[in-house]
């Protein structure tokens, strides 16, 4: 076993839950302890199993109430939870965490251990679920992301389709099919970005989002 394994577990059992807890005890300091939490309550979300899933959200939730101050580990927590909730359909649930995130952005002025796009998250939350009372509030947390940062070719892909569906959504036609278009373009690159990292930042499309993407442009 290797020196961190004990915190990366895939599965869950008493065996491994003693193993864990008798670790975290020992480990040294607040923020350890919460990158520790973290780091195996992820392990556990990314599981198949919804028993093992469970854990899961038991150990973040354990970190957000236990370690409220470890920043670092908390906040991404958050988003973790969001990113699971929106991926179950919880958008309610997946609302509110992201919320959290994007409020650490404008209290902190930071995106430090974060995917730094909960603006878009939310915005994506807010459209997913049809709450059409907060469109408005969706496209300007897109308008106002800082789309200089988006270095990757598949985040430019995720902003654009974004914008191009909740414009399509407002009636913004016109609006909806440049950024629709800007999304095709994007997902055509089939060159890695990277030398050393050739899948980094390359557009996966589905059949289901190039569909909305030509009936957007040809609407």
């Amino acid at each position: 076993m290797s020196t961190d394994d004990w915190y990366r577990n895939t599965t869950w059992t008493r065996e491994i839950e003693t193993d864990f807890e008798t670790r975290l005890k020992r480990s040294r300091g607040a923020y350890n302890k919460a990158q520790y939490l973290r780091i195996q309550a992820s392990c556990l979300l990314g599981s198949r199993d919804k028993n093992i899933q469970s854990i899961g959200l038991h150990l973040m939730e354990r970190l957000i109430n236990d370690f409220s101050t470890e920043d670092f580990s908390t906040v991404f927590g958050h988003e973790q939870l969001g990113d699971y909730y929106f991926e179950n359909k919880d958008f309610e649930k997946a609302e509110t965490h992201f919320r959290v995130v994007t409020n650490h952005y404008k209290l902190r002025q930071s995106r430090s251990g974060t995917s730094g796009m909960a603006e878009l998250k939310l915005a994506d939350t807010i459209l997913s679920s049809n709450n059409s009372g907060k469109f408005e509030e969706a496209y300007r947390l897109c308008k106002n992301y800082p789309i200089n940062g988006l270095t990757f070719n598949s985040d430019k892909f995720y902003y654009a389709i974004l914008l191009a569906r909740l414009c399509n959504q407002m009636s913004k036609k016109d609006e909806a099919k440049e950024y629709a278009k800007a999304a095709i373009e994007i997902s055509k690159i089939t060159e890695p970005q990277f030398g050393r990292h050739k899948t980094a930042g390359l557009v996966n499309t589905t059949d289901k989002q190039l569909q909305t993407l030509e009936q957007i442009v040809n609407g």
